[in-house]
């Protein structure tokens, strides 16, 4: 008989080495059958569509639930009070609807409609200020006169008719009718998703403790006590940064919208309403939206007005500029906690895999790899004993006048210098900056300590 004694260790190392087996063959197996595969995650999706609308419902009227529980119904404890703070929520919910619904959307069909009707006259109008700017100018830039654009264009076998490309957009537009009712069928779907999603958030929102609980309770019962704490601290940091970016940025959005309805009223710019509703809408895509939005706007009233078009661009950059520098940072504050170029990453790369959706939410998603990253690295480098403040790097290693090209690469029996924490340097006003907020809680943790010690 054959003793056999178990060894935990490759124990392990075969147990690891199944998993690492049946996740690459699973990978395989979906990178082989990637179309069944896709349909099979979509049907999931969408099955699941009604409960990840009830739970962004849910997120988005959270704050609104926490401000009746916890600034005005004060003096009510229970479930009572959480029977009026869901209703105080729901009707603060359908009041900003509502409003939205009434003094933006007849506005705004009012002035798609308009648009669509003046079409034939507002073509005409570019096409007789482009023969203006010809024959004005003809001669000083191409040394010859043209009485009509058309015609300078054909005289540089250049075959363009703006009119006809207008119209028959407008003629291809209508032709898609079947597509549009498509569409149609499918937002109807989305509809009764929504509308199921409501019910599923009023169940969220009325047993949001219970739930959290029932989570942590499962989380805790498969892993260890560190991975729990960890998850949690995670997802409470992802929490806060999500949801300070996305609230702040919604209502950040309605000021901008609101702002520009009020400036282009009181200029008598045209359409007015529909292009409020474009700068708001766009201005929820981080640094690439209001540019998006100044365009579309700029287009719209260059063909319905001409000599509002730099008018119209000059408010949109002083809009921009003002939230940019002034109501951006003071709604946002320091919700996101990464520089431009990463926000610009975020909005690239997201935008280009996840769509409209990944360029909003990739900045808050980028936001906490960043801090996870972060933080592994400065663990890596206090364990290495080695300087974890960025300022230090600034100027690690020293500048050197001149480089042999012979000798660009260290070679392995060179010595070389070693750094240790002890030359850290302090960060940056930047990179250790507290919001005021912050400080307070320092200066009330110290006094706190200083008690102790007493």
């Amino acid at each position: 008989m054959f003793n056999f004694k178990k060894n935990e260790r490759y124990a392990a190392i075969a147990a690891y080495a199944i998993l690492v087996i049946v996740a690459s063959a699973l990978i395989i197996m979906a990178v082989v059958n990637y179309s069944a595969v896709f349909s099979s995650v979509s049907k999931v999706f969408s099955v699941l569509a009604p409960f990840t609308y009830g739970f962004i419902i849910a997120y988005l009227c959270n704050p609104i639930l926490n401000f009746y529980e916890k600034k005005v119904l004060k003096f009510k404890n229970g479930t009572l009070k959480r029977v009026i703070s869901l209703i105080l929520t729901t009707i603060t919910a359908l009041a900003i609807l509502a409003v939205i619904a009434y003094a933006v959307v007849p506005q705004t069909v009012k002035s798609v409609n308009d648009f669509v009707g003046h079409i034939n006259g507002y073509v005409t109008n570019i096409q007789v200020l482009l023969d203006e700017f010809t024959q004005k100018y003809s001669e000083t830039v191409f040394n010859k006169s043209y009485s009509t654009f058309t015609e300078l264009l054909a005289d540089h076998d250049i075959t363009l008719n703006f009119k006809e490309i207008i119209l028959n957009s407008v003629t291809f537009l209508g032709q898609r009718f079947n597509d549009i009712v498509s569409i149609g069928s499918r937002l109807v779907g989305e509809l009764i998703n929504i509308l199921i999603g409501i019910f599923v958030a009023y169940y969220f929102l009325a047993t949001k403790e219970k739930i959290c609980a029932q989570v942590k309770k499962l989380l805790a019962a498969v892993v260890s006590r560190r991975a729990y704490l960890n998850t949690i601290r995670l997802a409470r940091h992802a929490h806060h940064t999500f949801g300070g970016f996305l609230i702040g940025k919604m209502i950040d959005s309605i000021i901008i919208g609101l702002l520009s309805f009020v400036i282009l009223w009181i200029l008598r710019i045209p359409y007015y309403p529909l292009l409020a509703v474009i700068i708001g809408v766009t201005n929820i895509v981080p640094t690439f939206g209001p540019f998006v939005g100044g365009a579309i706007g700029g287009l719209i009233v260059l063909i319905s007005s001409p000599e509002h078009t730099i008018i119209f661009l000059l408010i949109v950059f002083l809009i921009q500029q003002l939230d940019g520098n002034i109501i951006g940072p003071k709604i946002l504050g320091d919700s996101i906690g990464i520089g431009a170029m990463w926000v610009l990453i975020a909005v690239v790369v997201c935008g280009g895999f996840f769509g409209v959706g990944g360029m909003v939410l990739g900045v808050p998603a980028v936001a906490v790899l960043y801090s996870l990253t972060k933080q592994a690295s400065e663990k890596r480098l206090k364990k290495k004993n080695m300087p974890s403040s960025t300022e230090f790097y600034k100027n690690d290693p020293p500048k050197e006048n001149t480089i042999d090209p012979d000798l660009i690469l260290i070679a392995k029996d060179t010595p070389v210098p070693d750094i240790t924490a002890d030359m850290d340097v302090p960060a940056s006003g930047n990179e250790k900056k507290l919001t005021f907020m912050q400080r307070i809680k320092n200066n009330i943790n110290s006094k706190k300590k200083k008690g102790e010690k007493k």
